[in-house]
């Protein structure tokens, strides 16, 4: 299982290959507002970060995610969740 800052190095990887930015993503960078990701592109990135990390992100937990470290928390909490399920 990978730490949370694993899990937001990972995250953020996977969004540079989807936005185009003269800066370093930041954790605080609001998914749409500051990286300029619209519905189908955070599908994709979604579906990236999905195959990824090999979880499943259930569509409620979608509606709440914001920003970079909304996701990176999100991950680790599934992840944590899986792995204390097995």
């Amino acid at each position: 299982m990978a730490t949370y800052d694993e899990t937001l190095v990972g995250t953020t990887n996977i969004l540079s290959k989807h936005v185009e930015l003269d800066r370093p993503i930041r954790p605080d960078d609001d998914i749409t507002n500051d990286l300029g990701l619209d519905s189908l592109a955070v599908m994709e990135v979604v579906a990236d970060i999905e195959d990824h990390f090999q979880i499943n992100i259930p569509e409620e937990m979608l509606s709440k995610i914001t920003t970079v470290a909304d996701v990176a928390h999100a991950l680790h909490d599934l992840q944590t969740a899986q792995a204390t399920a097995k």
